[in-house]
């Protein structure tokens, strides 16, 4: 029969503990921001309002993310801001105007899509089933009152 000691169980639990601790602590909290990214102007094109929106979810930085968004999509921005681990290869292509109406919006709003491309990392354990990491195409959909309001984010997925 084999005894084992006190001495030598005790440290093997406490590091099992610290090891669940910590990979629980991974899962659960959200990424720690890498980096600052400016709100862009209120004079910037869609393009500049994607752009910056791409930079915040891979630097982590929830406040710029769903600042960009319109308030009903900020909690999107919320998700994806937790759950990308990176994007990369990024290319924001020109934004093409849309009828207000075919996405719900009525005139006299503007509503423009900018499609893009980029290669997604999911953090572990985080993502869409529906959308696997790689290079994804997806498009933004931008909308504004009028010439002197900011273009903001309120769909996205038509890629």
């Amino acid at each position: 029969m084999i005894t084992v000691s006190r001495r030598f169980v005790a440290p093997v639990v406490g590091v099992v503990v610290l090891v669940v601790v910590g990979v629980a602590t991974y899962l659960l909290l959200a990424p720690r921001q890498s980096g600052d990214v400016a709100v862009p102007a209120n004079d910037a094109t869609p393009e500049q309002v994607v752009t910056a929106y791409l930079d915040a979810l891979n630097a982590h930085d929830c406040d710029t993310a769903e600042a960009v968004m319109t308030s009903d999509a900020k909690d999107s921005a919320t998700s994806w801001c937790r759950q990308v681990a990176s994007l990369t290869d990024v290319d924001v292509r020109d934004h093409f105007t849309e009828r207000p109406e075919f996405s719900g919006r009525s005139a006299p709003e503007e509503v423009v899509n900018v499609p893009v491309t980029f290669d997604l990392d999911w953090r572990l354990f985080h993502g869409d089933v529906s959308m696997p990491g790689g290079t994804t195409t997806w498009g933004y959909r931008l909308v504004r009152d009028s010439s002197d309001t900011p273009w903001r984010i309120f769909d996205q997925g038509n890629g």
